[in-house]
C-alpha cells in the first residue's frame, strides 16, 4: 500500500507528535507500504526527527497517487490534509494528536491494531458531504469548498447583520443576527453545535442552518436537505461582511452575495469497524454521561 502522511506544519505542534510521526513512519515501513511525506510537516521536524523519517519516507509537495491520506495530529490538521486531496477521492485517516478529534478519531495507542486492519481491507469508507461555495462576483478568489461549514460573521462593528436568506430562490428569511453558519452533517458537531445547532449523523442527507446570536427568539436552526441551493445577501453598517469556511476567512462587501450547495465530490473518510458514531459521542462530548457522579 501507498501512504502520504499529513500533519501539523505550525511549530506549535505538541511535543510528542514528532515521535508520533517516525513511531508512524517505522511501523509503515515495516509493513512493506510505500511512504510519502508532506514537505511542510517535514520541515518541522527537528534535524534528528527528519533524519529519522527520511530512512522510510518520500518527501512531497505535490499530492503522489496513494492509497491512503494519513492525518496526524487534531481535527485541524484533518481539515487541512482533507483540503490537499481535494478532489482526488483518496481517503483519509486521521490519527489524534490533538484535543476532541471528532474526525482525527483513531487514538494513537491504537495505530498498530489500525494499520493492521487497514492491510488486511478490513475497514469502512464513509463517503461525507463537501460544500461548494460560490459569489456573485467572478473574478473573486476565494475558498471554494467547506469539509465542515461556512460561517457568514459581521467584520468589524458591535451591530448586527441581516441576512436574506433564500433556499431554492424561495426567499426563507431575513436572521438579524451576529452571523449564519450552513454546516454539513460532519460540521455539526463543530462550530454550529457550539451556536446550538442540532447533531446530525455523519451520512445524513442535510445541511444545519444556524443562526448565532439571533435577535428574534423564534429563529431557531433549520434542517434542510443537501440537494437545495442557499443564497444569502448581507446587509451591514460597516458595508462588509466575513465569510469564513472551515476556518479560511475573507471579507467581502455587501454588494457580493454568496451561494452555497452540495459539491459534486465527497470526502472519503475511512472508519474502524465497530466504532460507531454513537461511541464518539459518548467518548467526547460525554453524551447521556451523568455529571453528578
Amino acid at each position: 500500500m501507498k501512504f502520504a502522511i499529513f500533519g501539523s506544519s505550525f511549530s506549535s505542534q505538541p511535543p510528542h507528535t514528532e515521535a508520533q510521526i517516525i513511531s508512524v513512519c517505522k511501523a509503515l515501513n515495516m509493513r512493506l507500504a510505500t511512504v510519502y511525506i508532506y514537505n511542510p510537516l517535514l520541515n518541522t521536524l527537528s534535524d534528528d526527527g527528519k533524519c529519522e523519517v527520511l530512512k522510510s519516507c518520500i518527501p512531497f509537495s505535490n499530492l503522489p497517487s496513494v492509497d491512503v491520506a494519513l492525518s496526524i495530529g487534531g481535527d485541524g490538521t484533518f481539515l487541512r490534509t482533507a483540503n490537499t486531496v481535494g478532489k482526488s477521492e483518496i481517503p483519509v485517516l486521521g490519527i489524534n494528536s490533538g484535543r476532541l478529534g471528532f474526525l482525527a478519531d483513531i487514538n494513537f495507542t491504537d495505530i498498530e491494531d489500525t494499520l493492521d486492519e487497514l492491510f488486511s481491507n478490513n475497514y469502512i469508507i464513509e463517503d461525507r458531504t463537501i460544500l461548494k461555495v460560490s459569489y456573485t462576483k467572478n473574478n473573486i478568489e476565494s475558498y471554494q469548498f467547506a469539509i465542515n461549514e461556512v460561517a457568514i460573521l459581521k467584520q468589524d462593528t458591535s451591530s448586527m447583520l441581516r441576512l436574506h436568506t433564500f433556499i431554492d430562490d424561495d426567499f426563507l428569511t431575513s436572521y438579524e443576527a451576529d452571523g449564519l453558519i450552513i454546516a454539513t452533517p460532519t460540521g455539526s458537531t463543530a462550530y454550529s453545535l457550539s451556536v446550538g445547532g442540532p447533531i446530525l449523523m455523519p451520512k445524513s442527507s442535510s445541511i444545519a442552518l444556524s443562526p448565532i446570536a439571533p435577535h428574534n427568539l423564534t429563529s431557531r436552526p433549520l434542517v434542510v436537505n443537501n440537494d437545495v441551493s442557499i443564497r444569502v445577501k448581507t446587509d451591514s453598517r460597516s458595508n462588509t461582511y466575513l465569510v469564513s469556511t472551515d476556518g479560511n476567512s475573507q471579507v467581502f462587501d455587501t454588494s457580493t452575495e454568496i451561494n452555497i450547495c452540495k459539491a459534486t465530490h465527497t470526502l472519503k473518510v475511512i472508519k474502524r469497524k465497530g466504532h460507531t458514531f454513537y461511541e464518539t459521542l459518548r467518548d467526547k462530548l460525554l453524551w447521556g454521561v451523568d455529571i453528578r457522579k
